[in-house]
């Protein structure tokens, strides 16, 4: 439904935002200041609007339905046997489940473990989920320019690193598997009322932090482009960028504004390969490997934050930094496959 209804969304504000341009750009301003307004501010802003609000408005509504009908306590308990080989039980399920739409209530959704050992693991694994940020990008690039399975795969591949390092983390922090005791609530269909305001809430949320930083972002970049900075720093980094990574020389710089807002990488791409279209401008490899990076490099600050507050400064860093080098390496890994496998055909 997310894939389906964010992409003709997206589809039909690209189009329009496309006839705003040729307009804006018409207008009888001075040409140093209608180009600041449009790459150094509204492009960046009318990408997120053709970006992230499509596929983030579906997806919010879908979770306030599944959190008010009852249904997380039952996944809790269908999953519970699966989560005992992490050393947890059914009840982490629920902030992993959170974590879908933002990391940062997932991580203090924790609290409804019993111990600290249960809470530092469920806390990590729900910062690996791929949260309605990255999900804009994993369904703005790969899902709107590849197709729907090879984003799919991305969740997939999600899945499959959360219940390796929660295997891990089981087996080096030393404790044992609880029993699961919970109370299972009536199935029922979500009021209307409570959907929409909850949506509502979420979304002005979204709006009202992140827009500030995207036309932030999107001025700075601007600057330091014009500066002449931009060009040294995606050069200086262009053999890690291009020759790891395989992704654009720029995309180093991107994935640093990521970290304020994981849509920020996107969005800020957008506004530097001076295009949201960018099928056009990345290969489908490069595209791959940049989501599946996004995906799993270190959480936006504000999750941060959380994990700072709930585990410590010691125990924050090494999650972040640990989920830096994962990305890192899994990302030259898939790369690395994908020349080998093109150069073989």
């Amino acid at each position: 439904l997310i894939f389906v209804l964010g992409g003709r969304l997206s589809a039909a504000l690209d189009g329009l935002f496309s006839q705003l341009r040729t307009a804006f750009l018409g207008l009888p301003i001075v040409p140093w200041l209608r180009g600041f307004l449009w790459d150094g501010i509204l492009q960046g802003v009318l990408a997120g609007v053709s970006v992230a609000l499509p596929y983030i408005v579906p997806f919010y509504i879908i979770l306030s339905f599944l959190e008010n009908s009852g249904y997380l306590a039952r996944m809790a308990f269908l999953t519970d046997a699966i989560m005992h080989r992490m050393g947890l039980h059914g009840k982490a399920f629920m902030p992993i489940i959170l974590g879908f739409g933002c990391n940062v209530p997932a991580v203090l959704g924790t609290r409804i473990m019993e111990r600290d050992r249960d809470r530092f693991i469920a806390g990590t694994l729900a910062t690996l989920v791929p949260c309605s940020a990255r999900t804009v990008v994993i369904l703005g690039l790969v899902g709107a320019f590849m197709g729907f399975w090879p984003a799919l795969s991305l969740y997939l591949i999600s899945l499959v690193i959360i219940f390796v390092v929660g295997r891990m983390l089981n087996r080096f922090i030393p404790g044992t598997n609880p029993g699961l005791i919970m109370e299972m609530p009536k199935l029922k269909w979500p009021p209307l009322r409570i959907t929409v305001k909850q949506t509502w809430f979420r979304l002005k949320d979204f709006v009202v932090f992140a827009f500030p930083i995207i036309a932030g972002g999107s001025v700075v970049l601007y600057v330091l482009d014009k500066l002449g900075w931009l060009a040294r720093l995606t050069a200086w980094a262009a053999p890690f960028t291009q020759g790891f990574l395989g992704l654009p020389p720029v995309a180093l710089v991107v994935l640093i504004f990521g970290v304020l807002r994981k849509e920020l990488a996107l969005i800020m791409l957008a506004t530097l390969m001076h295009t949201p279209n960018l099928g056009t401008v990345m290969t489908p490899q490069q595209m791959y490997v940049f989501a599946l990076i996004v995906m799993l490099y270190v959480p936006c600050v504000s999750t941060i934050a959380a994990l700072r507050r709930e585990f410590g400064n010691r125990r924050a860093a090494l999650v972040s930094a640990g989920e830096i080098i994962l990305a890192l390496l899994l990302g030259a890994a898939v790369n690395w496959g994908w020349t080998l496998a093109a150069s073989l055909h």
